[in-house]
């Protein structure tokens, strides 16, 4: 029951799955080679359903969570490069942010959100809190002038569209935008500026949330709407009452119910402090869907001014990589380039440290050419799901590139 109701879930995504290169179970062998982004991280598959991955602290075990649904466990698994996990029915493969998830010979290409492995990060300023989650979720709080602050939560995502923007959705669809400034402040529309905090604030006041609740032999587990999450409530509170209203809901331990409560967030367990309401037939909203991170992605390029250049193996394919330092590496196909970048709200431009040095094919050494002059003339940069476009001053797209996931 376990692995259909997954699956049933992930397939539900119909035409965003493409066939999965081989359907023969994965083999279990001990393996060194690459590590997942974080100990904790949130995928988002565009087109298909995000999910939760939790890895083990010795890295032989990955635990899949999806919203609503009976978590999931694979081994860790022999791979050519990056990292793998696996049962005879579910397969994760991925390397730096971006992953594939394949479920009875079915993928879906994810990466993953946030900043997994580093702190929360809080921004102060006006009248507003802003704490920033490595998994994609923030916890805000705002002021009133009368009566107790305003809370909210959801998912935080920067968008790439000319420069860099911070972008929180939370209650209702609100949607709140920021510029990033210095790596430091956060720029809101009206020129409220929040500067980062030394210490992070964990927000941990009452907030009233929605979510599909179910029992488990080790407690009950709750999918928060807003932020895609699933938390453990904590022993205690209206856990009981959470547990009666679900038993007499549903008759299967499998199933899931809507409901509405009022609690806090402490040491990652989710306090339940009061039972609203529950609503059988009610159940979360789909979540917007997140595009690839600009940055610590492996990006492949598949179109130079227009044309789709045809290479005859994957090392010849040229790809670039943006760090959180300001600088660049990218592979010509031939040859290894590094240099600086800077992305504000003027726009995105590389600048090369160091000119090719390797003697290369004459048709690898025109792709190289033809890349490195659209690098450099690059202004602009936008992305959606899993595709980066650069575009030049006069907003001509020099160069399309795509995500890796495997």
């Amino acid at each position: 029951m376990k692995r259909l109701s997954f699956l049933a879930l992930l397939l539900a995504a119909g035409s965003a799955w493409g066939q999965a290169a081989t359907q023969a179970p994965p083999v279990r062998e001990a393996v060194t080679e690459g590590q997942p982004p974080g100990r904790e991280v949130m995928y988002a598959c565009p087109g298909g359903t995000d999910f939760a991955a939790v890895f083990s602290e010795e890295g032989e075990l990955a635990t899949l969570t999806v919203p609503g649904q009976p978590d999931i466990e694979l081994s860790r698994q022999r791979s050519g490069s990056g990292f793998a996990y696996g049962d005879s029915y579910y397969e994760l493969r991925g390397r730096g942010r971006e992953a594939t998830l394949t479920a009875a010979g079915r993928s879906m290409r994810c990466h993953a959100v946030g900043r997994p492995g580093e702190p929360p990060r809080t921004y102060e300023g006006g009248k507003l809190t802003i704490t920033l989650f490595p998994d994609g979720v923030f916890r805000l709080r705002e002021r009133r002038d009368a009566g107790e602050p305003k809370v909210d939560i959801g998912q935080w995502m920067q968008e790439v569209d000319g420069g860099v923007r911070m972008v929180l959705r939370g209650a209702a669809g609100q949607r709140r935008v920021f510029r990033e400034a210095n790596g430091d402040r956060l720029v809101a529309a009206d020129g409220t500026e929040l500067a980062r905090a030394a210490t992070p604030d964990m927000i941990d006041d009452q907030f009233e949330l929605g979510g599909l609740y179910r029992d488990t032999p080790s407690g009950g587990m709750f999918a928060e709407c807003l932020s895609g999450r699933t938390y453990t409530i904590a022993p205690g509170g209206a856990e009981p009452e959470l547990e009666k209203a679900w038993t007499e809901a549903t008759p299967s331990r499998e199933a899931s119910v809507f409901i509405r409560l009022q609690g806090k967030f402490r040491d990652g367990d989710l306090h339940a402090e009061r039972f609203l309401a529950l609503d059988a037939n009610a159940t979360c909203p789909a979540l917007p869907a997140r595009s690839s991170a600009l940055r610590d992605t492996e990006w492949r390029v598949v179109e130079i001014d227009g044309d789709r250049p045809k290479f005859a193996n994957r090392r010849q394919q040229p790809s670039l990589r943006l760090d959180n330092q300001g600088k660049f590496t990218a592979s010509t196909g031939c040859n290894t380039v590094a240099g600086t970048y800077q992305l504000d709200p003027e726009g995105l431009r590389f600048v090369t440290e160091a000119a090719p040095q390797a003697q290369c094919p004459a048709a690898v050494s025109a792709i190289e050419r033809r890349y490195l002059d659209a690098l450099a003339a690059v202004r602009q940069a936008q992305i959606s799901s899993t595709v980066l476009d650069l575009m030049d001053q006069t907003n001509k797209r020099r160069l399309r590139l795509e995500s890796r996931g495997r």
